[in-house]
């Protein structure tokens, strides 16, 4: 991933997705005081979360009041969202979009939020076909944006497979068209799993170290993408484990359920 700091903030933004003039994103980071929440939820300073969610817009040219966000239940719903969800969550957690773990939009200005704390957020995009008229080049239709947050429930209930299948249907697209980001996250060394999580991982992302399972989330997260029809090439994976690296990341394993949130926010642009 690409770091841009700023104002004692670490910004990261996923490569290949950077250099799409369509689209506008970044992943967030704690700051080298244990700051940088941008939850709102649990026992958290939420003015300081609202502070945090404020500048990351505006650091992206986005109205920080148009966030939309979802409730994230660990499950495998998403929401198509236009202008009329524009500051759903934005914030309170009470007006939030409840029980999705993915938004999908093609209406650009909107940004979009998910949450995580060694779960991984999900960045996929589809740019605008062209077609030649002449010696320019026409937009044939519209780009399409997907933020997803995938734990291992939500990666078990194939939210990813049904982020691409909905995301081609919407956007008339093969899967193989767009790009994604897969965000820091707990890493195999770190994530130790019972049995329950290891039966529900894919044989070949999940590992025996010293006699217990590990599972790899992000291999995981990449392999249900691939699945879906997504090309090799086109899955960056940041690579990060949030647990290992605690001056850079919150994680919910190492640090307790009240914790902070990373965020990734993201927006089609003009």
């Amino acid at each position: 991933m690409r770091e841009f700091p700023q104002d004692g903030r670490i910004g990261l933004s996923f490569e290949r997705l950077t250099l799409q003039p369509g689209l506008a994103h970044v992943y967030t980071t704690r700051d080298r005081q244990g700051g940088g929440n941008l939850s709102l939820s649990g026992a958290r300073d939420a003015d300081s979360a609202v502070k945090e969610r404020v500048y990351w817009c505006e650091r992206l040219g986005l109205n920080p009041a148009d966030l939309v966000v979802c409730g994230q239940s660990h499950g495998n719903g998403i929401a198509l969202v236009d202008d009329s969800d524009r500051g759903c969550g934005a914030f309170s957690p009470l007006t939030v979009i409840p029980d999705k773990d993915g938004l999908i939009t093609q209406t650009v200005g909107l940004p979009l939020y998910v949450a995580s704390a060694d779960c991984a957020s999900i960045l996929i995009y589809g740019a605008p076909k062209s077609s030649q008229n002449g010696d320019s080049a026409v937009a044939s239709d519209k780009p399409i944006l997907g933020a997803f947050h995938a734990g291992w429930r939500g990666l078990a209930a194939g939210i990813l497979t049904e982020a691409v299948q909905q995301m081609a249907a919407i956007s008339s697209r093969p899967a193989s068209s767009f790009e994604a980001g897969i965000s820091p996250c707990i890493g195999l060394k770190s994530f130790e799993v019972g049995a329950e999580v290891a039966d529900a991982a894919p044989d070949n992302r999940r590992v025996k170290i010293q006699g217990r399972w590990h599972v790899d989330l992000a291999g995981w997260a990449h392999e249900q993408l691939k699945n879906a029809g997504l090309l090799d090439g086109q899955i960056e994976i940041a690579g990060l484990d949030t647990f290992d690296q605690d001056r850079l990341f919150f994680s919910h394993r190492r640090d307790g359920g009240e914790t902070g949130r990373m965020g990734l926010i993201a927006s089609l642009c003009p």
